[in-house]
């Protein structure tokens, strides 16, 4: 069987997928696409072997799934892809007031829910919609919004309906300034019962030699990607520098926390890392 191995078009991965195809091109590897929260069911139900997913959604099935070392997507203070745009100057205004949530993101729906939980202290209503900003703003007092789509609407700040510009929280931020810890969005999983065909198809040693190749040239991955999104190149390549892919120790404490705050009685002990 193919290893299958999942893919998130968003801008924040292209350094970890640096000509990985090239480097796969003489093996049995497919690529599938789709959003974090799609890639997040694949995995589970063994539609694919290994992707970026959640990390929540790893924690959840640490069970079934191996944590590869040294890969994810960190960021140690505002990400700006993981943006709440809120009618209200401060979050804790949202009190009983309707929050739409992304449906492309797990990790940053329970980052919210944990920050409003345990940080602001108070509680909206939350409904989950289709990523639009224009449509959620349009029904409720925020809206959360996730990956390329949060990275153009918090760059230009556009008016959004009749009712001006709306105010914008990077979770990032609003993470570090409660913590003072990193925040760990993503950690690339793999199946325990495929992680043999995935090391012998070269999966994961691909995927180092992309991310040291794509970190070297953040500069050509965003003069690539910028037209897609209808922005400056400078602009993404400061956003891609801002990134943290390595999990470091701070950034494994940073996830940690998270875990215990968003799964109440979670035991760290329950994740595995390849190589263990």
């Amino acid at each position: 069987m193919s290893v299958r191995l999942g893919v998130i078009d968003y801008l924040n991965v292209q350094p970890l997928y640096y000509r990985i195809r090239e480097r796969l091109a003489d093996r049995d590897v497919s690529y599938v696409y789709g959003v974090p929260t799609a890639l997040n069911r694949m995995l589970v139900e063994g539609e694919i072997d290994i992707a970026p997913i959640s990390a929540i959604e790893t924690a959840r099935h640490a069970e079934m799934l191996a944590v590869v070392p040294h890969l994810g997507i960190a960021t140690l203070g505002a990400v700006k892809t993981v943006l709440l745009f809120s009618w209200h100057p401060d979050p804790v205004e949202l009190a009983d007031r309707v929050v739409a949530l992304s449906d492309h993101s797990a990790t940053s729906v329970a980052l919210l829910k944990v920050l409003y939980r345990e940080y602001y202290r108070v509680t909206p209503r939350y409904q989950v919609h289709p990523q639009d900003l224009d449509a959620m703003l349009a029904h409720a007092s925020a809206a959360l919004l996730i990956g390329d789509d949060a990275l153009v609407e918090g760059t230009h700040r556009r008016p959004v309906g009749d009712r001006g510009v709306p105010y914008v929280f990077d979770l990032g931020d609003e993470w570090l300034k409660w913590t003072g810890l990193p925040f760990v969005f993503a950690l690339w999983s793999v199946r325990r019962d495929r992680l043999d065909a995935v090391r012998d198809a070269g999966v994961i040693e691909a995927l180092f030699a992309s991310k040291a190749e794509g970190l070297a040239h953040l500069d050509d991955i965003a003069r690539a990607y910028a037209p897609r999104l209808g922005l400056e190149p400078g602009v993404c390549a400061k956003y891609l520098r801002d990134l943290r892919y390595d999990l470091t120790p701070e950034d494994i404490q940073g996830l940690l926390t998270f875990l215990r705050h968003a799964l109440p009685g979670w035991d760290p002990n329950t994740l595995t890392w390849v190589g263990e």
